[in-house]
């Protein structure tokens, strides 16, 4: 269960900043990665620190991130290439737990795929194939994830594995005089909702693998200040997948990459203002986070509900 009420969250931040010590330490003591607010060698303070970079703690407020970069093919034998660009924004709520620590996040997710000036590709020329095909840009209404001191595997938009094998949530910190980076990496597995049997044109085949690899800088100081419930972040963003199914490379060997800088904000006007106006002009009810949990979806898992196979070259 989720606790969403406004009073709560205002009676638990009233009680952080009433805590004199806390207060005193968090003004006077230089910060580092293990305080003076948070120590980031244990779980709570992962998991607080990766919240606060997410999203905001105070589930009133729907905060963004961004991200901007290329798409690249890769085929065996051949040297990589750039495809396009593509550029995105998520929308993001966090939803404290009830019962236990930690909270829950709640996203909408936008990407478009661009030329190298920056407009948006409706249709591309596939320089695989020579054939001009519909391009099919990036829309999740809900993307749900736990963030948590311990927590269990994730799978392919959903938690996997065995309710008691459980993790401590650490990441791998390291601080640069007043900065602080880390990375989170996940690498996933998991059954193609395509079948290549009905799919044969868009299916990369009967299993997927999508690794994702991101990383955060943030000022210590925004970090380990109490008052802040949402931290700004710069980083890097390398997705790695098989060809999108639009693209109607069926089964032939290969992959895209994507290679993005990313970004949070806690507000519209610090986010970069070309997304923005995308999302205004195609999907402005992306601009606000969900409000409760509703099922997600994958991207493929969507592609099959809402398109047909191609027909055959």
């Amino acid at each position: 269960m989720i606790d969403t009420t406004r009073r709560q969250w205002l009676a638990a931040a009233a009680a952080v900043a009433a805590t004199p010590a806390l207060a005193a330490a968090t003004k006077a003591g230089t910060p580092s990665l293990s305080g003076p607010f948070i120590d980031l060698a244990t779980p709570e303070g992962n998991a607080r620190a990766y919240a606060r970079i997410s999203g905001s703690l105070n589930p009133d407020v729907t905060s963004y991130s961004w991200y901007s970069g290329r798409v690249s093919g890769h085929r065996p034998g051949e040297a990589g290439r750039d495809l396009m660009n593509i550029i995105g924004m998520g929308a993001v709520r966090l939803l404290p737990l009830a019962g236990e620590p930690g909270w829950v996040m709640l996203r909408k997710e936008l990407g478009f795929f661009t030329d190298a000036a920056g407009q948006v590709l409706d249709r591309w020329q596939n320089p695989y194939t020579e054939e001009e095909v519909e391009v099919v840009h990036l829309a999740n209404p809900a993307i749900n994830s736990a963030i948590k001191p311990f927590v269990r595997e994730q799978g392919l938009y959903e938690t996997v594995g065995a309710p008691d094998k459980v993790k401590p949530f650490l990441l791998p910190w390291q601080q640069v005089g007043d900065r602080a980076m880390t990375e989170i990496h996940a690498h996933i597995r998991a059954k193609n909702p395509l079948d290549p049997a009905k799919w044969p044109r868009e299916s990369s085949g009967a299993e997927v693998s999508i690794s994702d690899a991101n990383s955060f800088t943030v000022a210590l100081a925004d970090l380990q200040n109490a008052a802040l419930q949402k931290v700004e972040s710069i980083g890097n963003w390398v997705h790695s997948r098989p060809w999108q199914p639009w693209m109607l490379m069926g089964q032939a060997d290969g992959n895209i990459q994507y290679t993005c800088f990313t970004g949070s904000s806690a507000s519209l006007d610090r986010m970069p203002a070309r997304i923005v106006a995308l999302a205004r002009e195609r999907y402005p009810d992306f601009l606000e986070a969900p409000r409760e949990i509703t099922k997600a979806e994958s991207s493929l898992a969507r592609y099959m509900r809402t398109r047909t196979p191609a027909p055959p070259k």
